[in-house]
């Protein structure tokens, strides 16, 4: 229906209703007339507004598709990687496993070889020799506040507190003696009976012990300068410790 009909039926409408106001007219007539684009103009920014919204809806959705993707590839790859980790240290524990057997093995083969060489060997000695070797795996050290007892047995020190301590160490025998020689090879008795005649008497005893290492002396305590201590070993200690006098003095500076 064009413009000059659409006049001509408000008109009757107006005459019929008896609408006399010319501005409800024309306000009437102006809206009916209108281009139909206009409509559609106003209508076009909620539509663009909704495909914004769908477009970003869908990207927001590959998005997260892609993420979730990119994170379990990322999973995957370093569980794989984990994997060959673990794999790769067990092959390496199992190869260190392998070469301390083979060496455990070679040892064992060695000493085997090194007992029936040392068999052999001491098949040849005679009684004198194996005391010599049985004493061999025992040592016996007096010192005096530390230091080293001189061959004539004589030495000095410092006031105050003094102790003189005598060590016995002993070495396996590693099954090479028997028990009868490995008992000769030890000092007669307890090898601290060995020292006597201890002056002055005021001392104490004291204990130093390790696994193959024990030792029994005396502290002296308060000696002042002047002080003598003296104390005698017996010959078989005396040979042991490689001293030149069985007697023993200690002089306090």
């Amino acid at each position: 229906m064009n413009k000059e009909k659409v006049k001509e039926s408000l008109q009757y409408i107006f005459k019929e209703n008896s609408v006399v106001d010319n501005e409800t007219k024309s306000r009437i007539f102006s809206k009916m007339t209108t281009s139909p684009k206009k409509k559609r103009i106003v209508l076009m920014p909620a539509v663009v507004m909704i495909f914004l919204l769908l477009g970003t809806a869908v990207w927001s959705a590959t998005m997260f598709s892609n993420n979730n993707n990119t994170q379990n590839a990322v999973t995957t790859e370093v569980q794989q990687e984990n994997a060959e980790y673990q794999m790769q240290e067990s092959t390496d524990e199992t190869s260190k496993i392998a070469e301390l057997e083979f060496e455990v093995s070679r040892f064992e083969e060695e000493r085997e070889y090194y007992h029936s060489v040392i068999s052999r060997m001491m098949s040849k000695l005679n009684n004198e020799e194996m005391l010599e070797l049985a004493k061999s795996h025992f040592s016996y050290d007096i010192k005096v506040n530390q230091q080293q007892l001189p061959n004539d047995g004589r030495i000095e020190v410092d006031p105050g507190e003094v102790d003189v301590l005598l060590t016995f160490s002993m070495t396996p025998h590693y099954n090479v003696l028997s028990e009868e020689w490995y008992e000769k090879g030890m000092i007669s008795g307890d090898y601290f009976s060995h020292i006597t005649h201890v002056e002055p008497n005021n001392w104490e005893e004291i204990y130093a012990d390790g696994s193959n290492v024990t030792a029994r002396g005396y502290k002296f305590k308060n000696l002042k300068s002047g002080s003598i201590i003296s104390m005698s070993i017996s010959e078989e200690l005396k040979e042991r410790l490689s001293l030149n006098t069985t007697n023993i003095e200690i002089v306090v500076k």
